[in-house]
């Protein structure tokens, strides 16, 4: 779900060794019943004890996954597409797709900072300067946090449905800061997933500290990714420091019936916030987040206008005043 819940029957656990003294790792929880047994459900960085037992698919299998994928989108009219996170056997079968003259639309691959033997390679590299090719590679892609609805989503202070709890990040949730600070150094474009507003300003301080060392690296049009929640004290650094919030419209009006209750009724005001991003200088793109919520273009920018969802739910929209125009919905 997402990546950042997942679930697994009794023979899966039983195969991956997953059991009652089978500790919680670092950045992520084994959801257990009443006696302390696993009760198939693991949230965040635990769904790697699952899936790394989980065969994985060869590079022409994953070309024609990759492939079924690109036709339906170019089918639904787009003309091309980000890869948020390439490890090396996405980036070879979009390679092989390129070379074979096989990809129906543009592909701009985003190195996933989690592969970082694929990183040093693109490194020694540099990053990807032909514009005519339908592969573009320039850009590395990082999560500092994990989700809301797992709260894994980092916090400044404590869930407000779960108290002592303030989700996860950093190292803890495989963000390296070194391997990204260099690459960024590198000239390749960054985007960090944050959702929390702890996660929020750890990141802006991590491109505040990386543009001081590099200044030339502001220019790239460094992205956070969703900038779900953020404190009312952050939203002007977007804009000092030349950063584009990627956002879903449909994340808001599809977490609204229960975002509000993880993080009370003050922390939501900077909660899918649009129009104050807008307000603080940040630069705005739209989109699905696929499979995050319905990549339809008319859907989307039905959420970012009335802040309803299909059935016009909730009456007014969802705090309306962060909505965004027509014109602006387009843009983004």
């Amino acid at each position: 779900l997402h990546g950042f819940a997942g679930w697994g029957n009794k023979m899966a656990f039983e195969m991956a060794g997953i059991g009652a003294d089978t500790p919680d790792p670092s950045g992520g929880q084994l959801v257990r019943d009443a006696g302390g047994r696993p009760s198939g459900v693991l949230l965040n960085r635990a769904i790697l004890l699952l899936e790394d037992h989980i065969p994985t698919p060869t590079v022409e299998e994953t070309m024609g996954h990759v492939l079924a994928g690109l036709e339906v989108m170019a089918a639904s009219g787009y003309t091309s597409i980000h890869e948020a996170g390439s490890n090396r056997r996405y980036q070879e079968a979009f390679e092989r797709l390129e070379e074979e003259d096989g990809l129906p639309l543009r592909v701009y691959s985003m190195l996933a900072a989690r592969d970082p033997d694929l990183c040093e390679e693109w490194l020694a590299k540099g990053p990807d300067t032909d514009v005519e090719s339908m592969l573009r590679t320039k850009s590395v892609k990082a999560f500092y946090d994990a989700a809301l609805g797992s709260r894994g989503a980092r916090m400044l202070d404590d869930y407000s449905d779960l108290p002592g709890h303030r989700g996860t990040s950093g190292a803890d949730y495989g963000f390296d800061q070194e391997l990204v600070a260099r690459m960024i150094s590198a000239g390749f474009q960054a985007e960090i997933h944050a959702i929390g507003d702890g996660g929020n300003r750890d990141v802006l301080d991590f491109y505040e500290r990386t543009f001081a060392e590099h200044p030339e690296a502001k220019q790239l049009r460094h992205r956070v990714a969703h900038a779900q929640v953020v404190h009312p004290d952050d939203f002007h650094r977007f804009g000092e420091l030349g950063l584009v919030a990627s956002m879903q419209p449909g994340h808001a009006v599809e977490d609204s019936p229960w975002a509000e209750e993880r993080v009370g009724p003050e922390r939501i005001l900077g909660g899918y916030a649009w129009r104050s991003l807008r307000r603080g200088g940040a630069g705005l793109i739209f989109n699905s987040d696929l499979s995050g919520t319905d990549y339809d273009i008319f859907y989307g920018l039905h959420c970012a206008v009335t802040r309803t969802d299909r059935n016009g739910e909730p009456e007014g929209g969802w705090y309306p005043e962060q909505a965004v125009s027509m014109e602006e919905a387009i843009r983004a």
